[in-house]
């Protein structure tokens, strides 16, 4: 939808710049292709983070915007969308599939501070008994501790961190808005000790900026000591308009490395070789520091009588 039409739809807010804009939708959960998951949850679309290498960049295209100020500065918020979700669930279709939150726009940004719509969701995921995992880089997560708690007695959850790096530097400039590393550890550390499975995604990797093996060793090490169980770095990944902007900030940032992405980057991924050696890296650190539970997350059926469940903490 445009954003022209939106406004004429719904009021909206500002804040420092950033305006979000309330919206409805149909449905909450969105049917997956070629991810360890099969139903994703985005309460939000467009991200204050402003992460340069984001991939879900493209999504706001969608919507008539641009994939660079626009997804930082254009918010949208599904007001309905644990009442959707819920009409998801209730479907005699729906088989106890685990649901990833937040994989196009991080469900823990600062608005949810305000309006409290990724809490809504899990008090409906409690009530399905449903798995569900989320990834995000917010300390906000920890407000809902007890959330994930309440839904990890009755189904299988993860709380997924993004962290890149450790180096402050490369984090003021690849992720301006976002917590800094630290914080994340920290966060990480509460999340865990609280009882709550955790894991980390170094993803994506940038190519001469955070794929050494120190960089990702230190990574892995920094989390192991925090509580997460489970560890994966994945490679970067340049959709069509994505490409566009992370060149430009590369350009700035790192005028260096412009002739090695040309290089490396003949469409979407890099090289097979250059993919196999971080999988090893990977793997490496994994098994140095003892990050190699395995969950799944794709389908977990349950039989339709197992019935919705009180909760018994409230926010």
């Amino acid at each position: 939808m445009p954003i022209a039409d939106s406004v004429h739809l719904f009021y909206y807010w500002q804040m420092g710049g950033t305006s979000y804009h309330p919206i409805t939708c149909k449905s909450a959960v969105n049917r997956v292709t070629g991810m360890p998951f099969n139903w994703s949850l985005n309460p939000y679309r467009g991200c204050v983070h402003a992460c340069h290498y984001c991939y879900a960049r493209a999504t706001h295209t969608y919507f008539g915007l641009n994939a660079g100020e626009d997804f930082e500065r254009e918010i949208f918020a599904k007001m309905n969308i644990a009442e959707a979700l819920h009409a998801d669930l209730s479907r005699a279709s729906w088989t106890y599939e685990s649901v990833a939150i937040g994989t196009a726009s991080d469900a823990y940004k600062p608005i949810e501070g305000h309006l409290h719509l990724t809490r809504a969701c899990l008090e409906t995921l409690i009530r399905h008994r449903n798995p569900a995992t989320v990834v995000t880089k917010s300390k906000l997560v920890a407000r809902d501790i007890d959330h994930w708690l309440e839904l990890s007695r009755v189904a299988d959850v993860r709380v997924y961190f993004t962290i890149t790096t450790l180096d402050h530097e490369i984090w003021k400039m690849a992720e301006p808005g976002t917590p800094n590393p630290a914080t994340r550890v920290e966060t990480l550390r509460a999340v865990s000790a609280a009882g709550v499975p955790t894991g980390v995604l170094m993803a994506p990797v940038l190519p001469g900026i955070t794929d050494s093996e120190e960089s990702i060793f230190g990574v892995a090490e920094a989390v192991a000591d925090a509580g997460a169980t489970t560890f994966a770095v994945l490679p970067l990944r340049l959709d069509p308009f994505v490409r566009e902007h992370y060149y430009g900030w590369v350009a700035q940032a790192y005028p260096e490395l412009m002739g090695r992405y040309a290089k490396s980057f003949s469409g979407r991924h890099t090289s097979t070789a250059y993919q196999e050696r971080i999988k090893a890296i990977s793997e490496e650190a994994r098994d140095r520091f003892n990050l190699n539970e395995r969950r799944m997350r794709g389908t977990i059926e349950r039989p339709r009588d197992a019935g919705m469940v009180q909760l018994s903490l409230v926010s």
